[in-house]
């Protein structure tokens, strides 16, 4: 396109000059010669992205373009378009002052030849349509420029958005297993201590075969976690209450349940009950024996869970033995990191009063048993 343009400039410059070897002929060949070294420079100056050489080029053809217009109304074109390529160059100002020095051009040649003023004007004419045209122009390409932008962010957008998703998805299935195997394993390694103490004290047959066939049991339960937690991945409705109450009549706890029940979306029915099974296990290990309530409550906008345990325990239990040193799994911490995600809360601490500095933060699931009191852990998500 840009040498065709050339050839149609050099084409309309000489049918409108007349170069020749005369005075007048010169000057012709002379704005020819100028008209079309400036449009080379203008096309190296747009391609190379050296702006400084454009404008210089396009000056060069708006004063040859002006000389024209004294002769023929095609340096009015000329000027027009150089006013033109201006404006889509360097902006509106920098362009009025080019297509300037085309009519000064035009003007002194005028002048010199002593041709008719009114091509003066027709010059100006050209000049000025010529910013017209060149500010549409530049406006259509900053606005094309603007929307490809916008398209390429918002493609980055939604890849960052789609990566994120896929990151919070990886995590998800992690806690999921995670704590489907921290639950399961610790609750096995209580058992199988439980075992070995009793096979150490003597014990016969058919208790040995009904410690293991609790551990039987642990296991079974794990695989039913996992099928729980894949369907909390397929995004399926949780029905907390009826797990709860598997969960305490398993583990001995008595079990409550307040307000309205309904099943609660997987992301708050998997935590709340992955909450009741870390305090259950806790209680098991820092106080066997001990009374534990459950209470599950619903509310019109949330759901509460709260476990308790009493510190009275059965005689002849000892709290710091052997149980309380094995495995916590993913522990409370982890339970307040999940329920914090949904917008919760989770708080652990004594049932009775302890000392004065002693909160919630101060206290872990370490700390459970008869000698801090009863323990109580509570949460509650928004669902």
């Amino acid at each position: 396109m840009g040498l065709l343009a050339l050839g149609g400039l050099i084409y309309g410059a000489v049918q409108a000059t007349h170069p020749g070897l005369d005075a007048h002929g010169l000057v012709a060949l002379v704005v020819t010669v100028g008209l079309g070294l400036g449009w080379v420079g203008w096309l190296a100056g747009l391609r190379r992205d050296r702006p400084t050489v454009g404008v210089c080029a396009v000056a060069l053809v708006a004063v040859c373009g002006g000389v024209a217009g004294a002769w023929a109304s095609f340096g009015a074109v000329v000027v027009g378009v150089a006013a033109m390529c201006a404006v889509m160059l360097a902006g509106l100002l920098p362009a009025t002052a080019l297509a300037g020095l085309g009519i000064a051009a035009a003007a002194i040649a005028l002048a010199i030849d002593g041709q008719d003023v009114a091509k003066l004007a027709a010059v100006g004419v050209g000049a000025l349509f010529g910013l017209l045209l060149g500010v549409v122009r530049r406006q259509r390409r900053d606005r094309l420029r603007s929307e490809a932008e916008l398209a390429v962010a918002w493609e980055r957008g939604a890849v960052e958005h789609e990566r994120a998703e896929l990151f919070a998805e990886r995590n998800r299935i992690a806690r999921e297993v995670h704590d489907v195997l921290a639950h399961t394993l610790s609750a096995l390694s209580v058992q199988i201590t439980a075992l070995d103490s009793i096979v150490e004290d003597g014990a016969g047959t058919d208790e040995v075969r009904a410690a293991i066939g609790r551990s039987r049991r642990l296991v079974v339960e794990g695989l039913d976690e996992t099928r729980r937690a894949v369907r909390a991945l397929r995004e399926e409705p949780v029905a907390l209450d009826e797990q709860l109450t598997a969960l305490a009549t398993d583990e001995g706890a008595d079990f409550r349940i307040t307000g309205c029940v309904r099943p609660l979306p997987p992301a708050a029915g998997i935590a709340l009950l992955r909450v009741a099974q870390e305090a259950l296990t806790n209680t098991r290990k820092h106080a066997p024996g001990a009374a534990v309530t459950v209470t599950l409550a619903f509310g019109e906008a949330s759901t509460r869970l709260t476990v308790t345990n009493e510190a009275t325990v059965r005689s002849g239990v000892d709290p710091a033995g052997a149980l309380a040193e094995t495995g916590g799994g993913f522990g409370l911490t982890g339970m307040r990191e999940r329920v914090e995600l949904l917008g919760g809360t989770l708080d652990a601490g004594p049932e009775d009063a302890g000392p004065e500095d002693a909160g919630p933060e101060d206290a872990g699931p370490e700390d459970a048993g008869p000698k801090a009191g009863g323990w109580r852990v509570e949460a509650e998500v928004p669902a």
